[in-house]
């Protein structure tokens, strides 16, 4: 089942004011589908109050769409045989419901692992691993245009494999023999220059 499969799957299941638009992304240790609402959304005096009025309308509309998500989660992770998180975005606020928290191995040398221990002392997070996470989150919030830019392009990539579809060979390429001749004529052009 390819992403827009799975983007299908989830607008054929849902209100479709609820997905009109859906964001997929497939993890070798899950997906994560991100509903995108067609909600009109209140204008509120400052970014603070609209930011806070986004986030209000995305916990409304997890709750209430709790169950209708589950079970579509459940029919995926039976095809996909990977778990399903949800997310929502709503205006300029985006929040992830249940995704994995899985471990990664990392070697840090004496000043990344200062960092870290400078952020627990001053009590901005409580063990080197929630430090890292939270320096992760900063560094993803400081460079968001330039990771989108990377994925963006990566995206172009995974395309471009795609449309490649290799074949088997029956033997060995047939490879012609470098003329001596040629690369004489080459080096004189070279020296002419």
């Amino acid at each position: 089942m390819q992403v827009e499969d799975i983007k299908a799957t989830v607008q054929s299941r849902l209100p479709a004011t609820l997905a009109s638009k859906v964001y997929v992304a497939v993890y070798p240790d899950e997906v994560v589908i991100v509903l995108h609402p067609d909600i009109e959304l209140p204008q509120a005096d400052t970014p603070d109050q609209q930011r806070r009025s986004e986030q209000a309308l995305i916990a409304q509309q997890r709750e209430a769409t709790r169950t209708q998500r589950i079970k579509v989660a459940k029919e995926l992770q039976r095809i996909l045989k990977l778990p399903i998180a949800w997310g929502m975005r709503i205006g300029e606020s985006e929040m992830l419901f249940t995704t994995r928290s899985a471990p990664v191995m990392t070697r840090l040398g004496r000043v990344e692992r200062d960092v870290l221990d400078t952020l627990v002392a001053a009590g901005v997070a409580e063990t080197r691993s929630s430090a890292l996470a939270y320096t992760v989150r900063a560094f993803a919030l400081e460079h968001g245009e330039w990771l989108a830019e990377v994925r963006e392009a990566l995206e172009q990539v995974r395309q471009v494999r795609a449309r490649l579809k290799p074949s088997r060979r029956s033997g060995a390429p047939v490879i012609t023999p470098f003329n001596n001749s040629d690369a004489a004529d080459t080096d004189a052009q070279e020296e002419g220059e």
